[in-house]
């Protein structure tokens, strides 16, 4: 069956993606591992964003995006800067979020959509945000570049570092999905 392994895969994926809506995504190329992620298209994110039902996910699109185009991590204080321009407040309850400081720091950070780390060696404490491992699953860097340039009526390429690597992550992705080895 190893002969067949590559076909197997890519069919398995493209009835999963069709009639489920789900994504096989490699997890690990040391072990095997394949996890089903929501497929979330470009425009799916965009609209989701937007939407009045899913708030939460716009919000933490717009972090996860702040995040990435900061480079390896943003500080809290810069996440703040960005969602006051949106009227969110730290010490203020939202109409649609309730405690926003509470949401982004505790339950994002439970649902491993964040990581929230005191920043070493810096007094007062000052704290940062990284992608969480669920968002690194289920979120691609090219969806994030997609999604900035929506909201900002640029290209991805107005990010040119950013876009290279969210092009790598894709080719990589590409690259790892048909190769994988079978047993």
């Amino acid at each position: 069956y190893k002969k067949w392994c590559r076909s197997i895969l890519r069919r398995t994926s493209l009835i999963l993606a069709r009639v489920f809506g789900l994504h096989l995504r490699l997890t690990s190329l040391h072990t095997m591992e394949f996890s089903l992620v929501k497929a979330l298209e470009p425009e799916e994110l965009d609209r989701v964003a937007l939407s009045n039902r899913m708030p939460m996910t716009g919000l933490l699109l717009m972090i996860l995006s702040l995040i990435y185009v900061k480079g390896r991590g943003a500080r809290e204080s810069a996440v703040w800067n960005v969602l006051r321009i949106l009227g969110l407040r730290p010490w203020k309850k939202h109409s649609t979020f309730g405690d926003v400081r509470k949401l982004i720091t505790e339950e994002f950070v439970q649902q491993n959509y964040l990581k929230y780390q005191r920043v070493p060696h810096v007094e007062p404490p000052e704290y940062e945000f990284f992608w969480g491992s669920r968002a690194s699953r289920e979120i691609t860097k090219m969806q994030i570049m997609e999604f900035l340039a929506r909201v900002f009526k640029k290209t991805p390429q107005a990010w040119p570092s950013r876009y290279r690597e969210a092009l790598e992550e894709a080719r990589a992705l590409r690259a790892a999905h048909p190769t994988a080895h079978c047993p």
